[in-house]
């Protein structure tokens, strides 16, 4: 006996081996088919009776292991069926033919035999036999299993008489026994004394064993295991120790089918042909707690554990003492040289049951007495003791020694010996050690952040199965499994190991170029792609936003806006947290459908030469996506470096990118962000909106030259974000236009174009009407069609400080006049003559003078919103910003500005002091004068008549709340209507520069804006019943009264309520000193002042009193009225021009 079988099990010493076998035009796939059908009657019940028994099939059964049927029963072929298909009357004699010899083959041992023909009737076939059966077709064979059981029955029968034959003969002394011997004992009968005590015990012994074999097949354990121990106590007294260790043997296995009924092999476990990276040891530990919640303590399953308490099962050993026999009786068979196959089946058997046991170690020695067993096999027959080896060791746990004999098998299938090798099994049988080293071909799971196996082994097979697809002549294999070397292994590569393997690598995709989808085996294992991620690796991966200019802004909506303000809380710390979690994968700006966009991208090139990378870009999906191709040439160990990929969005909508396409190394790799641990998102979302167009623009002023070490935030955050910038250096006063180009160097015409002006970027605050532009002139050119161009203007008004002070009256300035009516009991104030009028005037203001040349500078931003096409009607718009940088340089100062009456009531007089502080002589204009040349660093005082004007009060209910105090608002509006009204212009006959002097920044106070404004007031003053209309001074005669009466109309239309009507004496000494208090000079008949409640408009109000003169002199007459103000503190007052004067004589 030279072939073992490595499929054996304890339980088929209690099987009958039937041989199944394929006759005529049979497939291999039609012959499975049936074999399995054919299978499933493994278990047959007999038929009216009790009894049962088991068969065991098999496609082929050596005819050298039939030989040894006398020393073990179980290995004879009892049973034959012949499976057979015909498709014509003549193909059954080949059926026939071939069914004889194999009868004839088996012919010692076979016990009966059926031929089982498919694809004729019986009544159409030629010489038939009655154990031969016929069907139609293998679908019409519904009487398939039935023939199998009738033919199971006939072997039993047989089988029972062959067992009473041989119990009779075993248990009858009288007789003479024969000798039942193994083949290997034949030859050493010659010379042996026959009738000796000693051989007929042996001949006793052996027939008792062979009867225990009878016993075990036909089902009837109990008394197998009465005659096992009874050969055994007869065997061993006779020294016959190979039939002892058989007689041991058929006692384990006779107790094994009562202890282990359900078998002592595990179901085989679904293997995971695709690589997928699932792990399959929760299955295996799924199974293993399922068995272990069946099995008792012992190793038994439940049920027989508690039918072997009972004593039901008499003779029957225990877990443990079946080992020790087992031991016993591998000790005896490894006496003999010529039983060493039965030895190492002996082993398997032993094995399996301890697995079942679960008494791995003791099962890891068994097997490692297997490796030394010394037996001449076959190549064939040595693989398939290494599968065997790497089965059993798998099973108990030593993966890593499953492994290894799995690579021994391989290797065994190309060994130099073999003059056919078997590429293909190799191949297979490495694939299946890679799960014993640590070893997964899916390259998610590389590179790792640990050592998890053995690298050096690792490596070794990766070599095998690259050299081995060669061998198969698969390229296209070699290349997947090189690529994942690289890839999988590369830090355990040497430098030079990297270099050299990456030229191999180049030479086989020179012939079979590398592919990144999953390619599949023959075996039907599926191998994944491998992309080379860290060729290069690619250390971060970052979307970048468009220009500033280019960047596509949408307003926010009502709905938004109102949903944000309508919340009653201020503050919400979820609203934080919910803020801190923001998805970091969506990008908060947009991309524009049909523009380029850019992808930054951090690389690292590990390998010690110059690693090109071709046809580099990235992978998207949602939306229809054109990247651009990029090549990359980086150097040795070099990195991080920066790389930016390009791409077009053809569509709008969700665009995500979610990995990149490299071409290194002839290997085209599709790398995934979620295969990349250095990557923290697995895609990167951004909104594509509509295609807008895009606008060039250009100045006709240079650009602005910034320093680099600005401190202005806001200007430096302008810079970053502006396309062009225009600087100008004027004079205060002086214009200048600013041309801006437009130009479309898009493909979507502009439709919409509108224009601010952000001044928030400069300090001081930008003046109003610094800056002025007219669209109308550009929204007339619209749509700007690609490559057209349009124009507009900005112009430009330098507007400086009036002083380099602020104009507000200084702490020590003189009181005013109406502090001098506000205490008529005041002792009299000693004033200079010259500001008798100053009642009337703005306090002086005294100028300090400014630095030669100082130029003070003026930024703001002009913002160009356009939008066309798709993009205007989906709400969004471009913003361009253009920087306009001013130097405006100090050219004349007014250092003092004065109001004073004029003769007629509908004017007044404005004085200025203008100061030229430029290095030019300078030439004023104004009207009603002639020109008036200031030489530098001189100062001069103009007059100028301006036509009195009214603006309306604002209701205090409906002035809006502002931070400006309604006075100084009052005094801003009064400001920029008196500039609107003087007109004076400069220029500088040296440079021909020009310009005008502004007055909107002078402030005026209350009785500055009286003096402008208009009176509401109409006066009509009678002096002894005559209306009093000329400067000339009134006669009057001392002691004689003198009548004055004074009407006031309410000329405006609105009512004037809170008024009070004063006449005063008093008397100018023209000498500086006004004398207030003058009650001893003059009596007053009546009242000095009226109170009017209300005035409504068109009424008119009279107040009459007389005075009484007790001296001569010159005296004056202040005849006024006030009434209260809505918006500011001191009342308004409005004084009867001109003035009333009277010379007081004697009487003639």
């Amino acid at each position: 006996m030279s072939i073992a079988d490595y499929e054996q099990t304890a339980e088929d010493h209690q099987a009958v081996l039937v041989v199944v076998k394929p006759a005529g035009q049979i497939n291999a796939k039609t012959f499975n088919h049936i074999f399995d059908r054919v299978s499933r009657c493994r278990y047959i019940r007999l038929p009216d009776s009790q009894r049962s028994f088991c068969l065991r099939f098999k496609k082929s059964a050596p005819v050298e292991n039939n030989v040894w049927g006398e020393f073990q029963a179980h290995r004879k072929v009892m049973g034959l069926l012949v499976v057979g298909k015909c498709a014509s009357a003549a193909d059954i004699g080949m059926v026939q033919e071939r069914y004889s010899l194999l009868k004839e083959l088996y012919a010692s041992t076979l016990f009966d035999s059926r031929c089982l023909v498919f694809g004729m009737n019986h009544e159409n076939g030629t010489n038939a036999k009655s154990n031969m059966v016929y069907y139609s077709s293998v679908e019409d064979s519904l009487s398939l299993e039935d023939t199998v059981r009738e033919f199971a029955a006939s072997l039993f029968w047989v089988l029972e008489s062959k067992r009473m034959q041989a119990e009779r003969l075993a248990s009858d002394k009288s007789e003479k026994l024969p000798l039942l011997l193994a083949p290997f004992e034949k030859k050493d009968l010659i010379g042996i004394d026959t009738e000796t005590r000693a051989f007929r015990k042996r001949c006793q012994g052996r027939m008792r064993k062979y009867s225990g074999d009878l016993c075990l097949l036909a089902g009837l354990t109990q008394e197998a295991l009465l005659h096992y121990q009874a050969s055994a106590d007869i065997l061993k007294s006779a020294n016959d120790w190979l039939w002892l260790a058989a007689a041991f043997e058929g006692t384990c296995a006779a107790s094994v089918t009562i202890q282990y009924p359900h078998g002592t092999t595990r179901p085989p476990m679904p293997r995971n042909q695709s690589f997928s990276g699932s792990p399959k040891v929760p299955t295996e530990r799924k199974h293993s707690l399922t068995r272990a919640a069946t099995m008792s303590p012992n190793g038994l399953p439940m049920a027989t554990a508690e039918f072997l308490q009972d004593g039901k099962a008499k003779n029957c050993l225990s877990p443990d003492e079946i080992i020790e026999k087992y031991k016993e009786a591998l000790i005896q068979y490894s006496k003999y040289k010529n039983a060493a196959v039965i030895e190492l089946e002996g082993i398997i058997k032993a094995t399996r049951i301890m697995i079942t046991q679960r008494k791995n170690l003791q099962a890891s020695e068994f097997l490692q007495n297997m490796v030394y067993i010394n037996i001449q096999l076959t190549d064939e027959d040595k693989i398939q003791r290494y599968n065997t080896l790497s089965a059993l060791y798998e099973q108990i746990g030593f993966k890593r020694k499953a492994a290894f004999f799995k690579r021994v098998a391989a290797m065994q299938c190309v060994s130099p010996n073999n003059p056919n090798p078997a590429w293909n099994s190799c191949y297979v049988l490495l694939q299946e050690t890679l799960d014993g080293y640590s070893l997964s071909l899916d390259p998610r799971q590389f590179p790792r952040a640990y050592t998890y196996g053995w690298p050096a082994i690792q490596l070794r097979i990766l070599h095998e199965m690259v050299y081995t697809a060669r061998k198969m002549g698969n390229p296209a294999l070699a290349v997947r499994h090189m690529s994942f070397l690289l890839h999988a292994m590369s830090d355990h590569l040497s430098p030079f190991e990297r270099k050299e393997l990456s030229k191999v690598l180049e030479s086989y995709t020179a012939k079979v170029p590398g592919t990144p989808v999953p390619l599949a085996l023959e075996s039907g294992a599926i191998l994944p792609a491998v992309p080379m991620t860290n060729l290069p690796t690619v250390r971060s991966f970052k979307l970048l936003d468009l220009a500033p200019h280019l960047r596509p802004m949408k307003k926010p909506s009502s709905q938004t806006s109102s949903a944000t303000s309508n919340s009653p809380f201020i503050y919400s710390p979820i609203q934080s947290r919910q803020q801190e979690k923001k998805d970091q994968s969506k990008m908060d700006f947009l991309w524009v459908s049909g523009e380029v966009c850019e992808m930054a991208l951090q690389v690292i090139n590990p390998m010690p030469f110059e690693l090109k990378v071709q046809n580099m870009s990235v992978m998207s999906e949602g939306i229809d996506f054109e990247p651009l191709i990029s090549n990359l040439s980086l150097p040795a160990e070099s990195g991080p470096l920066g790389v930016t990929l390009l791409g077009t969005p053809q569509t709008t909508g969700q665009l995500k990118l979610f990995g990149y396409v490299t071409h290194v190394l002839g290997v085209k790799s599709h790398c995934k962000f979620k295969d990349l641990r250095q990557i923290a998102e697995t895609d990167y979302s951004v909104e594509v909106v509509p295609g807008l167009p895009k606008l060039q623009v250009t100045t006709s002023l240079p650009k602005a030259a910034f320093g680099t070490t600005n401190h202005n935030l806001g200007l430096n955050k302008a810079k970053e974000t502006a396309v062009t910038s225009a600087a100008a250096r004027l004079y205060a006063g002086e214009s200048q236009e600013c041309v801006l180009t437009l130009q479309n160097v898009g493909q979507i015409p502009v439709e919409s174009i509108d224009i601010s002006l952000d001044t928030s970027i400069s300090s001081p605050k930008v003046p109003s009407g610094f800056f002025t532009w007219n669209l109308e002139n550009t929204q007339a050119q619209l749509p700007l069609m690609p490559g057209a161009m349009a124009t507009f203007t900005v112009l430009i008004k330098a507007v400086g400080e009036i002083s380099a002070q602020d104009r507000k009256t200084t702490e020590n300035e003189e009181p005013s006049p109406s502090s001098r009516h506000s205490s008529p009991k005041k002792s009299p104030q000693t004033r200079p003559r010259s500001m008798r009028t100053a009642a009337m005037t703005v306090p002086p203001v005294e100028v300090q003078q400014p630095e030669e040349e100082k130029a003070q500078p003026v930024d703001a931003v002009l913002k160009l919103m356009y939008s066309g096409g798709e993009g205007l009607e989906e709400g969004y718009h471009r913003q361009a910003s253009v920087i306009l940088h001013v130097d405006v340089l100090h050219a004349l100062l007014v250092s003092k500005v004065n109001i004073l009456p004029a003769a007629s009531p509908r004017h007044c007089h404005l004085t200025l002091d203008l100061h030229n502080v430029t290095k030019h002589e300078v030439v004023i204009s104004y009207p009603d004068n002639d020109d008036l040349i200031i030489e530098s660093k001189q100062l001069k005082r103009i007059a100028v008549r301006v036509e009195r004007f009214s603006l309306p009060e604002p209701c205090t209910s409906e002035a809006p709340i502002s931070i400006i105090s309604p006075v100084d608002a009052r005094s801003q509006q009064y400001s920029q209507q008196l500039a609107t009204l003087v007109d004076i212009r400069w220029r500088m006959p040296s440079s021909g520069t020009c310009g005008v002097v502004n007055l909107e920044g002078i402030t005026l106070s209350p009785e500055a804006m009286d003096l402008i404004s208009i009176s509401p007031i109409q006066w009509a003053v009678r002096i002894d019943d005559k209306p009093f209309e000329t400067e000339e001074p009134v006669q009057c005669i001392m002691g004689r009264p003198m009548s004055v009466q004074v009407s006031i109309t309410n000329s405006s239309s609105e009512p004037v309520e809170g008024s009070t009507l004063v006449v005063h004496p008093y008397q100018d000494l023209w000498n500086g000193t006004v004398l207030n208090d003058i009650h001893g000079k003059v009596a007053c008949i009546g009242c000095q002042q009226k109170d009017i409640e209300k005035m409504n408009p068109g009424e008119t109000v009279q107040h009459t009193c007389t005075f009484v003169f007790f001296c001569c002199g010159d005296f004056s007459l202040d005849i006024r009225a006030t009434c209260t103000s809505r918006v500011r503190t001191q009342d308004h007052k409005w004084t009867f021009t001109p003035i009333v004067r009277i010379t007081v004589q004697e009487q003639k």
